[in-house]
């Protein structure tokens, strides 16, 4: 999804060359996190880490902060700078070994962190409002740094990574993930001044198990179905079957390689083989935690955003999803602790979880309760918070074009939390439901602002249900902050659900932020 235009890969290309240079030969090296154009998080404790020979002293100065350390004897170090207070002034970053490197255009402010599959992934130059990113002027996007990391999968927790920063720009963005574009573009509005980093680490068609830390994919319960599923699945690999593989995709890629030399078309009916289930899979159980999220930690950030869900939204990951999200994000923040080994709490990371938008009800039949499942992770991990965005976008395409909305909701919603600030950013939830005379009615909390329907009409998509489970298209009638339900066929009702379905077209209750009202039910029916 991430295409650059060819002199910009010409560029990058060279730019890579100029920054290993001087790392090639060194006794001292540097994380790749620590390059030109790199945004440092504010506020908190730095770590900055390479590696070095065995036993050598290391010192980095940044701003008027110096630390030392000496390399362990596999030649990793680390040193902790005091916090830095926000700043746009380019400055070095310098770290004296042996020999010395320098890292220029170093800028502090907050850091992003930006995680998941392919909606997270999704380029800004496939958005419906590309053009309009294209004909911002370069103050836009002042003080915005980005940095891609590229994918790599591995059995264990690699040192470092492929990526880089880059001073963000109108067609820089082009290729990088549309909704942190978007969300960096609003988040600036609310001080231009304050530098802003945004990292992306993202692969589409995952699900969460490859992003799992080792020790969570083999010891924490709530993997339990995920290791009797992947010893199921592997059953049948051999490694004369993935040689044979191996073969066939060597030869796909040479046969392409040699029409594009020829300047012709690849054949429709050319298919790249896949890959097989097995030791080799680049999406195995925690092999991209293992080559893309294992090099950042513990780099300093101001949080979390993760949108990711597409893939787990299946019958049969649906039910462990919850769990095994509670124990990832746990292992993660105690990763990315300030200080490495001290403790971390959830203020010092704070999480913002994308819900699922809209999608067709076929492939679309679990989604309304994987939503269900996120809405309940946001209450349930610390300083989590959810991004509500069900109403929007195309359900028939499972990568909407329509980010804007995804990223401003984002940038409010840490504009509020992060930031303290006067922002709405939270649209209206069922407080509580209450049954009388033939009727449910259902109280909202408001969230910013109080209740109403964008078009004057009676809200939509609510159902109700009597004993017997079965739910009705409910009549409702909006009295304040409440919506009283009746239906015909339900004379006694008890359950309630709210916008409960794969894909709502146009829901209508709002508040006056026009921030939709979250899904919700009442009762607890297993998955179908």
């Amino acid at each position: 999804m991430r295409i650059p235009s060819r002199r910009a890969s010409l560029w990058l290309a060279v730019a890579g060359i100029w920054l290993a240079a001087p790392f090639a030969n060194a006794d001292v090296h540097l994380n790749k996190l620590f390059t030109p154009h790199m945004v440092l998080q504010r506020d908190r404790p730095l770590p900055v880490w390479g590696q070095a020979a065995a036993g050598e002293q290391v010192t980095v100065t940044f701003a008027d902060a110096t630390q030392t350390a000496t390399a362990d004897a596999s030649g990793k170090w680390m040193v902790v700078l005091p916090p830095q207070a926000a700043s746009a002034e380019p400055r070095a970053l310098e770290v004296k070994g042996t020999n010395v490197l320098k890292v220029d255009d170093v800028l502090v402010g907050d850091v992003f962190l930006g995680l998941g599959q392919s909606n997270m992934d999704y380029a800004t130059f496939g958005t419906t409002d590309a053009g309009a990113v294209k004909a911002m002027p370069a103050e836009a996007f002042k003080n915005i740094r980005t940095l891609s990391v590229q994918q790599a999968s591995a059995d264990e927790p690699q040192a470092n990574f492929g990526g880089w920063w880059v001073q963000a720009t109108p067609q820089s963005v082009m290729g990088f993930s549309a909704v942190l574009t978007y969300f960096g573009i609003e988040l600036r509005k609310q001080d231009p001044n304050v530098p802003i980093g945004l990292i992306r680490a993202s692969v589409g068609a995952t699900n969460l198990y490859c992003w799992l830390p080792n020790e969570v994919r083999d010891s924490d319960p709530s993997c339990e179905y995920l290791r009797g599923w992947w010893s199921r699945a592997t059953r049948n690999w051999t490694a004369e079957a993935q040689e044979k593989r191996d073969a066939e995709i060597a030869s796909y890629q040479q046969q392409v390689d040699q029409l594009k030399a020829n300047k012709q078309p690849i054949p429709a009916d050319m298919k790249k083989p896949g890959e097989l289930m097995g030791p080799k899979w680049s999406r195995r159980p925690s092999a991209l935690y293992n080559g893309m999220l294992a090099p950042l930690s513990p780099y300093a950030v101001r949080a979390m955003v993760w949108y990711q869900g597409e893939w787990d939204a299946k019958r049969d990951w649906t039910p462990v999803y919850h769990d095994s999200f509670v124990a990832f994000i746990d292992s993660l923040r105690k990763k990315w602790a300030p200080v490495p080994g001290a403790a971390e709490t959830p203020d010092t990371c704070p999480l913002y979880l994308i819900q699922l938008p809209a999608r067709e009800p076929n492939d679309g039949r679990y989604w309304p309760f994987f939503r269900e499942v996120q809405d309940k992770l946001s209450r349930d991990v610390p300083n989590a918070h959810l991004i509500v965005t069900y109403d929007t976008n195309d359900p028939n395409d499972l990568h909407p074009h329509e980010k804007t909305p995804v990223g401003q909701r984002l940038a409010w919603a840490v504009a509020a939390n992060e930031y303290k600030q006067n922002v709405p950013w939270r649209g209206p939830h069922m407080q509580s439901v209450a049954v009388e005379s033939g009727a449910a009615t259902v109280n909202f909390e408001p969230g910013d602002g109080t209740l109403r329907t964008t078009d004057g009409e009676p809200p939509k998509y609510f159902e109700i249900a009597g004993d017997d489970g079965v739910f009705h298209p409910a009549t409702a009638e909006l009295h304040d902050n409440q919506v009283r339900l009746t239906a015909a066929d339900v004379t006694a009702p008890k359950f309630v659900r709210y916008a409960f379905i794969p894909a709502p077209v146009k829901p209508n209750l709002t508040n006056t932020a026009s921030l939709p009202a979250e899904p919700f039910r009442t009762d607890s029916q297993p998955l179908p």
